[in-house]
């Protein structure tokens, strides 16, 4: 794949999977900037539910000129590769299974005493808050993008569709979708946006999907804020209803360290404008303060 829009010229980037202990294999692309220095620490961003990087263009291009990258892709998401001879359901795609991913990452990926930040968005930033929770090897901050405590969804969506075989994926697809546009975004003026989430639910792997969804209807991150003593940085969007800003702010009251940055749509927080920001905070280092 070619990765120039992604990033500045002189940067270099490479593709290789992590194999976590369970068997499964998670894609990794590393941006290494020209610029970079061992002063600065690496980016682990963990991107949302059955994201795609294109969504992240804007963003990746702006921190990768100026820091080294790594964008995981969860298991959730088509390019995972699973164990030869197992089926999907003897695989977990629980978000218990996806923390201990993290760890296995970070431990896999990270020297050990090189300093480092988490960011993600969405299902990835709940990822990254559990895995704080724990405490096991903390980053310098978090920056997370609209993340979801709970996963609401409508009955349609939790009831109907989690019991229908991922064979009749093509018709649940054009229900979720349907949901999205007319519910939970703003179709006249975030157009952008709506095709952008159109194109991720197309080319999402419906096997994983399913088993994936089906935890997440049971999911609930509120109890696991207390434990959380890294900084973090939490950026919601005042337009977004489909990341509650009345639930972001639940639960940053509810964490030690943790500061809201509130921007003015879902596509800024998929922009240039959410990675300047993240520039400007590691570079002031304003971690320290919080």
């Amino acid at each position: 794949m070619d990765y120039t829009e992604y990033t500045a010229p002189e940067t270099k980037v490479s593709e290789y999977y992590v194999l976590m202990s369970d068997g499964v294999s998670l894609k990794m692309l590393d941006f290494q900037p020209g610029a970079d220095s061992s002063s600065k620490p690496i980016i682990l961003f963990v991107a949302g539910w059955i994201s795609q990087l294109q969504g992240w263009k804007s963003v990746l291009k702006e921190l990768t000129s100026k820091y080294r990258v790594m964008y995981l892709e969860t298991r959730e998401k088509q390019s995972s590769l699973l164990p030869e001879g197992k089926k999907n359901k003897e695989i977990s795609f629980r978000v218990s299974r996806m923390v201990e991913d993290l760890h296995e990452v970070v431990q896999q990926v990270i020297p050990e005493k090189k300093s480092f930040v988490i960011a993600g968005s969405s299902l990835g930033s709940s990822v990254v808050l559990e895995y704080l929770s724990h405490r096991t090897r903390e980053p310098l901050c978090a920056m997370l993008i609209s993340p979801l405590p709970v996963f609401r969804f409508p009955a349609v969506l939790g009831d109907i569709i989690p019991a229908l075989p991922p064979s009749l994926y093509v018709v649940i697809k054009k229900i979720v979708i349907w949901y999205l546009v007319n519910f939970r975004l703003d179709k006249s003026k975030e157009k952008e946006q709506v095709e952008k989430y159109t194109n991720t639910i197309n080319a999402a792997d419906p096997y994983k999907l399913k088993y994936n969804a089906l935890d997440l209807k049971r999911y609930s991150l509120m109890e696991r804020l207390q434990y959380i003593t890294t900084p973090c940085y939490i950026f919601g969007a005042k337009t977004d209803t489909l990341h509650e800003t009345s639930t972001i702010r639940t639960m940053i009251e509810k964490m030690h360290r943790a500061k809201y940055i509130e921007l003015t749509s879902n596509k800024e927080t998929h922009s240039e404008v959410v990675a300047e920001w993240m520039v400007t905070l590691l570079q002031k280092k304003e971690y320290k303060k919080l």
